[in-house]
């Protein structure tokens, strides 16, 4: 029999799919993450050691002059200017590159290579003036930002931060004059644009991983939700199996007793047991074998089957007795139903070697509130021990007047 993939459990499904959506999501995404943190890192090793290198090209002596504004000259700032503008120009994945100057916990600009018509970049850049303040829309990540340049190490913002010209990763190293004094800083910036067309490179592998992962869930969840639809039907069989007779498919004592006791909970009118027993189910074993005492338990249960409603109890209770539990069932319709089971069973033995075989049957009938399933077998015995007494293959109704305590 080929497999039917359409049975599974959804419950299962989903559960399972998003719990290994989220474990699986989380092994994906951890590791890219942490590697987005890396490639930041790297992009800003790379902007200190551009920064290094732009401050390197400064005239510290030159740049000191002009640190003072008293001092301030076109040609001045031209000449400062220069060596900054070919280095950009030979650099045009930078932004901006400039120089500062501290005052009084304020920064400002110096030289600027948006001011030079020489300067050859793609980018649409501004201009800012000389001394011009600076600020940024965005808090400072390090107060001591300017300290740090200022002893003597290179400083690179820990992320873009924004200012009124766009969102940047800056680094700022500091220029020396010839005497090895502190003459202010670089300024080398990269837009956010740099950044995220070096993240594009990466974008369809981890989107890929991420649809790779999800896909993975779903089939984890699929083949887990088919598991568990398979366990819970070989259990629901096991089941099965445990409440029905082998031979005769008809519920067993425990299968039958589960049934009656729901069917007692439904407040019904009415409630009828009948009793079914084989008549000399030995003698037909010794005279005719076995196999034909099994034909004719298989008789009497098909014949049962067909005699009551779908929603009556039919059992095998054990060896030779049978039981037929029914609710709403009034005296006339238990009584119909044991002649139809007389009616089939008498056709049925016809075809066993010609031998008459037969049933008894015992009927008791009774209405709440005095309903006790207990009772109920026990005066059904009662009747069928009298129909068996009295010529067997007939039925007995029980009669209070004949009970036996």
């Amino acid at each position: 029999m080929k497999p039917d993939f359409r049975q599974f459990t959804p419950r299962t499904f989903w559960l399972v799919t998003v719990a290994a959506a989220l474990v699986l999501v989380a092994i994906v995404a951890i590791p890219q993450w942490l590697s987005k943190q890396a490639r930041l890192e790297v992009l800003r090793s790379h902007v200190a050691q551009v920064a290094q290198l732009a401050a390197s090209v400064v005239d510290g002596d030159l740049h000191r002059q002009l640190l003072d504004p008293a001092n301030y000259t076109p040609e001045l700032y031209a000449r400062t200017l220069a060596p900054l503008v070919r280095f950009h120009s030979a650099n045009p994945e930078m932004f901006y590159v400039y120089t500062m100057v501290e005052r009084e916990g304020k920064t400002f600009f110096v030289v600027d290579t948006a001011a030079s018509d020489d300067l050859k970049t793609p980018h649409n850049l501004r201009a800012s003036a000389y001394m011009e303040a600076f600020e940024t829309l965005d808090k400072e990540p390090d107060p001591d930002w300017l300290q740090q340049i200022a002893s003597g190490h290179t400083y690179v913002y820990p992320r873009f931060l924004r200012d009124e010209y766009g969102y940047f990763l800056s680094g700022h190293a500091p220029i020396y004059d010839s005497q090895g004094r502190y003459s202010g800083f670089v300024g080398v910036d990269f837009d956010l644009q740099y950044y995220l067309a070096q993240e594009a490179r990466f974008r369809s592998i981890s989107i890929g991983t991420l649809i790779a992962a999800l896909l993975m869930a779903v089939l984890i969840g699929y083949l887990a939700a088919r598991y568990d639809h398979h366990v819970n039907h070989r259990i629901d069989e096991q089941y099965q199996i445990s409440m029905h007779d082998e031979l005769t498919q008809l519920l067993n004592r425990r299968g039958a007793m589960t049934s009656i006791h729901r069917a007692l909970a439904t407040g019904a009118s009415s409630y009828a047991a009948i009793l079914v027993d084989v008549d000399d189910l030995k003698g037909i074993n010794d005279n005719h074998g076995h196999a034909a005492g099994d034909s004719f338990l298989i008789k009497v249960a098909n014949a049962m089957r067909a005699s009551v409603r779908d929603a009556d109890v039919c059992a095998r209770l054990g060896g030779d007795e049978f039981l037929v539990f029914a609710t709403g069932c009034d005296l006339d319709a238990a009584t119909e139903i044991a002649r139809r089971i007389l009616a089939r069973v008498r056709e049925s033995s016809e075809s066993l070697d010609r031998a008459t075989f037969g049933v008894s049957i015992g009927i008791c009938v009774t209405s709440p509130p005095h309903v006790s399933f207990e009772t109920m077998y026990r005066h059904a015995d009662q009747a069928l021990y009298r129909a068996k007494s009295g010529g067997k293959n007939r039925y007995v109704i029980f009669d209070p007047v004949h009970a036996v305590a």
